[in-house]
């Protein structure tokens, strides 16, 4: 017994639809019913899920809340299936109007029912696969696959994807527009490239760890279809507005960017307007950016900041470093466990009254403070060893000059301190030398004058002569490291970041500006690098923990130096002196020549005129 194609082609229509027909169906229309019916299961577990995790339950995915751009793909994806029902209702209605033995050319057959829903076929194979991509992915990861499948040779998998991305772009760049508006973030979620980055004790209050780590950007989770470029932008420009709200305080920003604030806001989520999105973000950047900057150059003063640690801690104002220097030394002969603190800072602010530096805001001598360091100290140590100054910084000022920049500062200064003390020492050796002399020019002449013979006298002045010509060796290595520091390291590197501050495009330029310049004048100091935050590894070059090593005992060579400055002449005084003398000097010598061996290897740097001046 045949049966009627019509009755074939509405069971066939009933196998498309997911459900069971009474004849065998064709094996496009099983298959249509097949992926209907995983397409909807897959729709309905989202259902599930999101009740589950709006009461609390604990869904399959990772994310605490749905996510805005799977449930555009979900709503797109239900569009879809929808078309698909209208379709076959269209199809069974005409099925259904046909007569049982119509023989007209335009009915409904199963040959032309196969044509018909050829097309619906590849249509759900693709909704099917981009749903099964989808769920293991998040927010950009999803719009990847999508994009990836919007530039797919086949025209029909265009066809689909290319709605689905239009849907799912809507809520993602919905948040970019918030986040570059206004700094903020849906933490419910993870889809975003940007995520907000918990910061642990003691880094809570710290701007500087907030600027560089309070927002992370997740390259994961970047659309292809951004530029790096514009993806940077994007994430400086909403980090930028996120600092001024919660570290400036400020709200004025929102003035500058009220027009394109508008415009993003009105404008449709779509990436076919990447064009204008790279102009809008652009114009916001450069807007909050320059705000940012006037707040930290103009308000806080970054600036004059800058100059007054370089006069401190760099020690730029010779007449405070010399005051303090005087002032400070007979604390500084003690112990390390016997150094006050109390004492030191009372020296600090009489020099800071007694010098040139009175004559500088309030606001930045208040900051100039003595530091000593917490804990125990080495056995053996002077305060020499210990003391430093330390420039108190606080605010968004922290961003540029933050605690690391700081211990970088510390290190410097350590050095600049003890080339310091090495120039007093050697003037105070001189000076010493000079009053020898002239105890000797009374002696000689009292035995001219009386008759009166002092034995050895004549072995003095040789023992004044190796006096002077080591003092003069060792002042001129320390005349020679001075001018080379200052003039070679120091200056050059503060001119270019003075200058360069000024038109930097960001706080990010001018954070690198600032880091560039702390680097590169501990490379030129022969320091091992400052803290490994700040500079990356190898900083220095090869060797220059040992050309530190070197410099610091030759430094240390020339404070051991003992100058005769006694009224009697016994012989085994002068041949103790001769003794003492040619040791420190042989110390002296050989730690020169060590650090002046190791200079080559900094390859690194331009010593060909201080190695020149070292060599004479």
């Amino acid at each position: 017994m045949s049966i009627p194609e019509r009755l074939l082609v509405l069971d066939a229509l009933q196998a498309a639809s997911g459900l069971n027909g009474r004849y065998a169906a064709t094996s496009l229309a099983a298959e249509l019913g097949w992926l209907l019916k995983r397409t909807e299961a897959e729709l309905e577990q989202s259902d599930v899920e999101e009740r589950d995790d709006g009461g609390g339950g604990s869904g399959s995915r990772a994310v605490e809340q749905p996510s805005p751009v799977y449930e555009a793909l979900l709503a797109a994806a239900r569009r879809e299936v929808s078309n698909y029902y209208r379709l076959l209702a269209v199809l069974e209605a005409q099925a259904q109007r046909q007569s049982p033995d119509s023989a007209d050319g335009g009915s409904l057959t199963l040959r032309r029912l196969t044509v018909w829903l050829s097309e619906p076929l590849g249509r759900l194979r693709i909704l099917a696969g981009c749903l099964e991509a989808a769920r293991d992915a998040q927010g950009g990861q999803m719009v990847n696959i999508l994009h990836a499948l919007s530039k797919h040779g086949d025209p029909l998998v265009r066809q689909v994807a290319c709605p689905l991305l239009e849907e799912v772009c809507v809520p993602y760049f919905k948040q970019v527009g918030a986040w570059v508006l206004g700094g903020t973030l849906d933490t419910a979620s993870d889809d975003f490239m940007v995520s907000k980055e918990q910061l642990v004790p003691p880094h809570c209050d710290d701007p500087a760890a907030a600027w560089r780590g309070g927002h992370r950007l997740n390259a994961g989770m970047q659309p292809t279809f951004l530029s790096n470029q514009l993806a940077a932008n994007i994430f400086t420009t909403g980090k930028t507005i996120a600092f001024l709200r919660e570290w400036c305080g400020d709200t004025r920003w929102a003035a500058a960017i009220s027009t394109t604030a508008k415009q993003l806001a009105t404008a449709g989520g779509t990436y076919q307007q990447l064009r204008w999105l790279e102009t809008a973000v652009g114009e916001v950047h450069v807007a909050v950016s320059s705000h940012l900057l006037d707040i930290v150059m103009q308000h806080h003063g970054l600036p004059r900041h800058l100059a007054a640690v370089k006069r401190f801690l760099l020690l730029g104002q010779g007449d405070f470093v010399r005051v303090l220097l005087d002032a400070a030394q007979h604390e500084l002969d003690k112990g390390a466990k016997d150094v006050s603190q109390y004492t030191l800072q009372g020296h600090l602010d009489a020099a800071l009254r007694s010098s040139s530096a009175a004559n500088e805001d309030a606001d930045v001598l208040r900051r100039v403070d003595v530091r000593l360091p917490p804990g125990k100290v080495l056995e053996g140590d002077l305060g020499w060893d210990i003391f430093s100054l330390q420039y108190l910084v606080d605010g968004p000022m922290r961003a540029v000059l933050s605690p690391d920049a700081m211990s970088g500062y510390l290190r410097i200064f350590r050095l600049l301190w003890a080339v310091k003390h090495v120039e007093v020492v050697l003037e105070q050796s001189w000076s010493t030398i000079n009053s020898t002399q002239r105890v000797l020019n009374v002696i000689r002449e009292q035995e001219r004058m009386h008759g009166v013979a002092v034995n050895n006298a004549e072995l003095v002045p040789h023992v004044l002569r190796a006096f002077h010509a080591y003092r003069a060796e060792m002042a001129s290595f320390v005349t020679s490291l001075q001018y080379y520091i200052v003039f070679e390291v120091l200056e050059p590197n503060w001119t270019k970041l003075m200058s360069g501050i000024t038109v930097a495009a960001d706080l990010d330029a001018v954070i690198a500006l600032h880091e560039g310049t702390l680097q590169a004048i501990a490379t030129g100091m022969f320091l091992d690098g400052l803290p490994q935050t700040l500079t990356p590894l190898g900083v220095g070059g090869a060797g220059a923990p040992d050309v530190q090593a070197g410099l610091r005992k030759t430094l240390r060579a020339v404070l051991d130096v003992q100058v005769f400055n006694s009224p009697t002449i016994p012989t085994e005084v002068l041949q103790e002196i001769n003794s003492s003398m040619a040791r420190v000097h042989a110390l002296y010598h050989r730690h020169l020549r060590t650090f002046l061996t190791l200079l080559p290897a900094q390859s690194h740097l331009d010593l060909s005129m201080f190695m020149a001046r070292c060599e004479q």
